[in-house]
Formats: C-alpha cells, sequence, structure tokens
C-alpha cells in the first residue's frame, strides 16, 4: 500500500520542482546570452529582408559619456543575433497557426502637410468590372476582395499590395529636376520619363484603394506628366499606366515581391518603342530562363505569410537576342565581368530578381557587338528599370546604366550624367522609376545632384 506523503513532504517537493524549473530557465537565458556574445556567429547582412545589419558600435569618449554607446550596443545585439532569420519564422509560424496577426496603423493617402493639386482628380469608382465590355477585350485581373493586414502590408488571397502616398512636394520636385536635366543635355540628348505604377494601382480595385487610403496612380502620373509638359515640350514622356492595366490579368507583377516581373516591364518597353518610333521585338522572339520559387520583400515585410509562402513566385527573364554580357561596378569601384540576365537558380530565395543587368550597383555598360553606329543611351534609375533594361540591349550600341541612388559615389564622371552623356556620345537619357519615388524631395534631389554643373559638385 502506497504511503501517503504529508503536507511538508509535498511543499519540499514543490520547492524542489520549482528549484529545478528556476534553474532549467536561467541556464537556458545563459546559454542564449552566450551564443549571442558569439562574434563568428553573428551575420552580417540579411537576406531576407535585403539589408545590412547593425554593426557592433565604435567607442568613443562622448557616446560613452551620454549612455548612446550602450543603446547602440543593445541595438547591434538585437539586430544580428545569430539564427535571428529562423527565430522570426519560428515565431510567424506560431502566430499564423494561432491567428495572430498585427495591428497596423495607415494614414490618409497624402502624407501631412500635403495639398491635393487641382490637377489631381479624384477617380469614380465602379464596384464590378463594366458588363458591356468587348468580347475582344483583354481578361480583367482587378482584384475586389478587401485585403487583410499583414505585417507592414495587405494580402487578398495570395496577392500582396504596399500603400501609395502621394506627396505634391516630391511631385513638384519630379517635375523641375527632368526639367533641369532636359535643358542641361539641350542640343545634346533627348530625355525620356517612364513612371512605373504599382501592383495595387494596377491590381487592386479603385474601391479597395479609396478604402485603404491609398493615393490614385494614375491620377499622380497624370499630375507629373501634365506638370512637365506645360513647362518644357521638349521631354517625351511615356504613357504606361493604360497599357499595364489592360494587361492586368497576366503576370505582370510579382504577388510577393513589390517589383513588376518581366513581362510588366516588356509591355512599358512596346510603349518607349512607340514613342522613340522604333519597333519594338515581339515577346515570343526572346529566349527566356526561369527561376522558380521567389519570395521577395512583401514576404519578408508580411511577417513571412504563409499564404505567400506556400505561393513563392517565378521569375521568368527574356534574354537579348544580340548579346547577353555586360560589366558593372560594384561597391570596391572594380568592375567585374557578368550576364544582362544572370543565372541565380542557386541563390537564396529573396534574390531572384537580381538576375536582371547585375541588380543594383553604381554603374554598368552594355555593348552590342550586333551595331557599329555608335547609338547610346544611358538608364537612370532605381530596381525597377533593372528589369526594363534588357529589352534595350538590342536597339543600341551602347547602354549605361546609372542608379541614382549610388552614382554619388563613383570615381568617374565627377558623378555627373552630363560629363558621361558628353564622354559617350549618349543621345538617349532615360528616366524610370516607380512612382514611389517620388514620396519625398530627398529621392528627387539625388537624381537632381546628377545633373549639377561639374564646379557645384566639387563645392559640395
Amino acid at each position: 500500500m502506497m504511503k501517503k506523503r504529508s503536507s511538508k513532504e509535498k511543499f519540499q517537493l514543490k520547492k524542489k520542482m520549482t528549484d529545478i524549473k528556476i534553474r532549467v530557465f536561467f541556464t537556458a537565458v545563459l546559454v542564449f546570452a552566450v551564443i549571442g556574445i558569439l562574434i563568428p556567429l553573428r551575420p552580417s547582412e540579411s537576406a531576407l529582408e535585403k539589408r545590412t545589419l547593425e554593426k557592433f558600435p565604435s567607442f568613443t569618449i562622448a557616446s560613452f559619456l551620454d549612455g548612446s554607446f550602450f543603446s547602440e550596443i543593445s541595438t547591434w545585439y538585437a539586430d544580428s543575433f545569430p539564427f535571428r532569420e529562423k527565430m522570426l519564422a519560428a515565431n510567424a509560424g506560431f502566430e499564423n497557426l494561432y491567428g495572430i496577426q498585427e495591428e497596423q496603423i495607415v494614414s490618409a493617402g497624402n502624407q501631412e502637410g500635403d495639398e491635393i493639386p487641382e490637377a489631381y482628380v479624384e477617380p469614380s469608382f465602379e464596384e464590378e468590372p463594366p458588363a458591356d465590355a468587348p468580347e475582344e477585350a483583354d481578361p480583367d485581373g482587378t482584384i475586389y476582395d478587401e485585403p487583410e493586414v499583414s505585417g507592414d502590408v495587405y494580402i487578398s488571397g495570395d496577392t500582396a499590395f504596399s500603400i501609395f502616398y502621394f506627396n505634391t512636394e516630391g511631385a513638384n520636385a519630379y517635375i523641375q529636376m527632368i526639367d533641369n536635366a532636359q535643358k542641361k543635355l539641350d542640343g545634346i540628348a533627348d530625355v525620356y520619363t517612364i513612371l512605373v505604377p504599382t501592383t495595387i494601382g494596377i491590381n487592386l480595385s479603385e474601391e479597395m484603394q479609396e478604402q485603404l487610403n491609398s493615393a490614385n496612380q494614375k491620377d499622380a502620373i497624370d499630375y507629373i506628366y501634365s506638370g512637365i509638359n506645360q513647362i518644357n515640350s521638349k521631354i517625351k514622356t511615356v504613357e504606361i499606366f493604360d497599357a499595364l492595366k489592360s494587361h492586368n490579368s497576366e503576370y505582370i507583377y510579382f504577388r510577393t515581391d513589390h517589383h513588376w516581373t518581366a513581362l510588366g516591364a516588356y509591355y512599358a518597353y512596346v510603349e518607349f518603342c512607340d514613342v522613340k518610333g522604333i519597333d519594338a521585338t515581339p515577346v515570343e522572339e526572346y529566349e527566356t530562363m526561369e527561376f522558380t520559387d521567389f519570395l521577395g520583400s512583401f514576404y519578408s515585410s508580411s511577417n513571412q505569410a504563409a499564404s505567400l509562402r506556400d505561393n513563392p513566385d517565378t521569375v521568368i527573364a527574356y534574354i537579348p537576342k544580340s548579346t547577353n554580357n555586360m560589366v558593372f561596378c560594384n561597391t570596391d569601384g572594380i568592375e567585374y565581368e557578368w550576364n544582362v540576365i544572370y543565372d541565380v537558380s542557386s541563390w537564396e530565395s529573396s534574390a531572384k530578381y537580381s538576375t536582371f543587368a547585375a541588380g543594383d550597383n553604381y554603374f554598368g555598360q552594355i555593348y552590342n557587338p550586333t551595331l557599329s553606329d555608335g547609338s547610346a543611351c544611358v538608364v537612370i534609375k532605381e530596381s525597377f528599370g533593372n528589369a526594363f533594361i534588357p529589352f534595350l540591349v538590342d536597339h543600341y550600341e551602347y547602354v549605361y546604366i546609372v542608379d541614382y541612388r549610388y552614382f554619388h559615389n563613383y570615381y568617374l564622371y565627377d558623378n555627373s550624367v552630363c560629363a558621361l552623356v558628353e564622354d559617350k556620345g549618349i543621345t538617349d537619357v532615360i528616366f524610370i522609376n516607380n512612382v514611389e519615388a517620388m514620396d519625398s524631395k530627398n529621392k528627387v534631389s539625388l537624381m537632381d545632384a546628377l545633373f549639377a554643373d561639374t564646379e557645384d559638385s566639387a563645392a559640395e
């Protein structure tokens, strides 16, 4: 017969178990702390978030005395903790399992202090596609379901969206910037501008955009183009919104990433050719490369939502017919031989968009050996331009690539596109930016700096 424990024995057993739990807990904390301070294990970059992680801060007397040194150590410790991304993924999995979603606060479509310009007209909304649409029209791929918030984005089904904020000051700065660029290049080169809508403006219904307080991108682009045409008729504006909208049932934007696909960029290229007066290459004439299991920036900022993870994108790239060779200059200032369409099949799932034109680098150059007419263009771009560049290769003997976000650190041409244009005999200067590049004057000022006088640049 089992002996019954006394109250004293029960208390001692309970105390013993509590002591064991405390020791296990503090041992685990100690183990994680030791792992956390092992610098060799710490990552320096996040492939998932596409950024460089915090570095251990440099010691200074001032930062020690004001306490900022210890605050920066804390930030470094948390940001570059070993196995950080695996733990974030596990946490997201638990949250999705229990239906936990982080609430997000989304401000109105205009940033604080902005006024809607008179040319910025509110659109009319339709709850359903028009019933009397002609039968030969492209299918309507507009999404009418209300998206749900997930992390920093909205998701409808397997497609993510980010809110678009129209900024009047940034738009006006862009108008003035490109006017200044054309006047600096007047008589030397033609200036083209291509403003690219993002997926929310093309694929989500206007009614849903309004409910999410996302500004209307067609009206924003019309405002900028109208302003450009009013002050400078020599600038060639390339309208692509309607072309993309008419093809929105096709795979022209990624679902898990903020970029357009190469097919979306192709339709923009067709519109560019129309403005320039040249024939676009039929899309079926290109050879292609495909890279599966692409999980892009929206997947990262959605707290790795299961609906995106389970429906990864496929990157389809169109190889130029004339050449697939290029060179680019990386941050170390050395030129590397590369491919216009590079095989990224073995790269991280988050890096597959880098197949296009060597990704985001200071400077690139493509030589087309099938032409000898001296034709040359320079593309001034951010990452949306990468998928557009391959289509230009067959039309120019030389294609030069300038990423305005980094070119100010370059070591040639005095950081000046004007000097590059004159040195290389460039006749076409093509600005291609997504509409979110107009969200502040800061990004536009980087483009404007490319056309500053050499003397001004030296003084700065």
